[in-house]
């Protein structure tokens, strides 16, 4: 299917179910372990979890900001007609997303107790979060493959053979979690060792595309090393830096859950940090899909067919975040419940903690789509600053703000809020960028 020619819906159309699979990669695990260590373990476990999300979410942010960053600059090459310099671009962020892995692996493996206290482990977490986490940091490097090669399989054509890597490897973990953590008796380890397992089967469905016929990513000489790494950079940072403020959040929003509420409510929070995991994955799946049509066309200057991709991206993305608020307004306890063995302090805590920060993500949608969408069409300084105020800025400055006024609903209403600042702007910076085209 031509990028430059094709019907833009056809084409949105196809790529956005095995984009939205290939998304969802680490969210389907993070979510099958969250119910599986909080059926078994109660609020410790998805306290835990949530001490443990912050590494999940730095192998996403490596992905990302080299997959994405050299992606776009691969599609605009395409664009172009530049076979060569797209594969130069790829071979360019393999390396860069090697050396990157490499040296948050050794860090983690040297100090990954030190990190889940700074995240909010206390005594009673801290056994918990490293029995889990320490499998997870041990296969870092395997866990951040599927993420970065999913990009360069849309790019390359090839998008259901992530969907059906997804697909397999988050059957199998869904199978060792139940089989692992209950009949084996393994508990929160067996967790671990199931999303391992099931990334493992992920990489090998992944790394089959290099040998078949459709495949187009070869290896290729990249001249100025520190030159072309730092165009994936500034390409790729501002979907990279949303991500990364998810750690940044998590380790305010743990500390100022502790501080006005108790270990129940940061359990409450472990359940819905992972249902937000997976929200947000689904929006960047859907700026994923617009990516390459949006890179492809911006190469070529073909500036309509560009906002129309990012027209379809926006009314899919509208449309979910309506969906995600409702059903954390209708059922705040039942998703609470799905994940975890609930007590009386947790459905306390539950409906007012979800009722709150489910509408966030009326508005969260759009803006990540619309980041996509400016790094896409190389508009990175409004792209980056878009993603800079909403990993750490707003969200950190009203948490720390609201609460002193009005205690722990001022903890569940930040985000709201935050992401609802972050669209006016998100908008701005769309109808400017529209005018210039």
């Amino acid at each position: 299917m031509d990028f430059l020619k094709s019907d833009v819906r056809t084409i949105y159309q196809r790529y956005l179910l095995p984009t939205l699979g290939s998304a969802l990669a680490m969210s389907i695990y993070s979510i099958v372990d969250t119910m599986a260590v909080g059926r078994y373990a109660g609020p410790a476990g998805t306290a835990a979890l949530a001490v443990v999300n912050p590494v999940y979410v730095i192998m996403v942010v490596i992905a990302f900001l080299c997959a994405t960053g050299g992606s776009v600059r691969f599609g605009n090459a395409l664009g172009r007609g530049d076979r060569r310099e797209a594969n130069a671009y790829f071979c360019a962020s393999l390396v860069l997303c090697a050396l990157m892995t490499a040296l948050t692996w050794i860090l983690l493996l040297l100090r990954y107790r030190e990190i889940f206290v700074f995240f909010g482990a206390n005594e009673e977490i801290l056994p918990v979060a490293s029995e889990y986490g320490i499998w997870i940091i041990r296969f870092f490097p395997v866990i951040v493959v599927p993420d970065f090669l999913a990009s360069f399989l849309r790019m390359d054509g090839d998008p259901h053979r992530a969907l059906a890597a997804v697909i397999t490897g988050g059957c199998l973990n869904m199978f060792l979690d139940w089989f692992l953590v209950f009949p084996m008796g393994m508990g929160v380890e067996g967790a671990a060792i199931a999303t391992v397992i099931g990334t493992c089967l992920q990489c090998v469905i992944m790394l089959s595309h290099f040998f078949s016929p459709k495949n187009h990513l070869h290896l290729a000489r990249f001249s100025s090393p520190c030159k072309t790494m730092g165009r994936i950079i500034s390409s790729g940072i501002s979907a990279s830096v949303l991500d990364l403020g998810n750690v940044v959040l998590a380790l305010v929003m743990n500390r100022q859950i502790m501080c006005y509420g108790s270990t129940a409510v940061l359990g409450v929070y472990g359940v819905i940090s992972t249902i937000a995991i997976l929200f947000q994955a689904l929006f960047a799946g859907v700026g994923q899909t617009i990516q390459p049509g949006v890179s492809v066309n911006c190469g070529a200057g073909l500036w309509d067919r560009a906002e129309k991709f990012y027209r379809c991206g926006i009314l899919t993305a509208l449309g979910m975040g309506a969906a995600f608020a409702l059903l954390g307004e209708l059922f705040p306890t039942a998703l609470i419940r799905l994940f975890m063995k609930t007590t009386p302090e947790v459905l306390e805590a539950a409906p007012a903690f979800v009722r709150s920060y489910f509408p966030s993500f009326l508005f969260l949608g759009y803006v990540v789509v619309t980041i996509y969408y400016l790094q896409s069409v190389l508009q990175k300084r409004a792209a980056a600053l878009l993603s800079f105020l909403r990993a750490f800025v707003l969200p950190e400055i009203l948490l720390l703000a609201l609460p002193s006024l009005f205690g722990l609903p001022g903890v569940y209403a930040s985000l709201p809020v935050a992401e609802f600042l972050l669209a006016v702007l998100a908008f701005f910076f769309q109808r400017r960028i529209d005018r210039r085209g």
